[in-house]
């Protein structure tokens, strides 16, 4: 609720104003009313997505997929939302190349995206995204870092489950994480989340070259 508390609390405030709105006041409550609004939108995303997950009505469209392409394009068009907030994404590609996968590539990407979503929002205090990939043994290694303050050790055990929000001070649906293992366990895959040895949140997807 604490989204819709915000937006009605801005609201009742800009009307309470009446003709005499200061512009700053204006411009300040409107920026909260929009990032708000889509913070619930997508909330509510995630919550349409687990309950299809619940419902049985959750499915998978398999064909080959290129990583390595999905991972450029992504990368590409997600830097360029991170540079306004001052965050760098570092995107160094695979320098052989990697095997495809058979998978989803929407919900591939659907994954990649989140856990991107998650470093920007955890991890903005280090102004750094690295992403990488490779090839490990039959797998292929997709791995997300973050140079903020890294996930707390009582917290590791349960950023997986659903509606679990850890101590953090960023508010989040507890869902987003839930959501992404599934759809990566549905790929035959694990999903990892650890801190880096040297600083930040470290998330690492695996998924097999192929599927059975």
């Amino acid at each position: 609720r604490t989204p819709l508390t915000a937006i009605k609390g801005w609201a009742e405030t800009l009307a309470d104003m009446g003709g005499e709105v200061d512009p700053e006041m204006l411009a300040k409550g409107m920026r909260v009313i929009t990032s708000e609004t889509e913070r619930l939108a997508g909330m509510v995303e995630e919550l349409l997505e687990f309950t299809r997950m619940r419902d049985g009505r959750f499915t998978l469209n398999l064909e080959q997929v290129d990583v390595a392409s999905l991972l450029e394009e992504v990368c590409f068009t997600y830097s360029e939302l991170l540079r306004h907030d001052g965050i760098e994404l570092e995107y160094a590609p695979p320098e052989s190349g990697l095997p495809f996968v058979t998978g989803d590539p929407r919900r591939l990407k659907q994954v990649v995206l989140n856990i991107l979503d998650n470093a920007a929002k955890y991890g903005r205090g280090g102004r750094k995204i690295e992403v990488r990939a490779m090839q490990q043994g039959e797998y292929v290694k997709i791995s997300v870092r973050d140079h903020g303050p890294g996930i707390a050790r009582e917290d590791l055990p349960h950023v997986k489950e659903r509606f679990y929000k850890g101590r953090g001070k960023e508010r989040g649906s507890g869902i987003g994480l839930a959501v992404c293992d599934e759809i990566v366990a549905r790929h035959s895959g694990r999903l990892i989340v650890d801190n880096a040895p040297a600083g930040g949140a470290l998330i690492t997807v695996l998924l097999p070259i192929e599927t059975q």
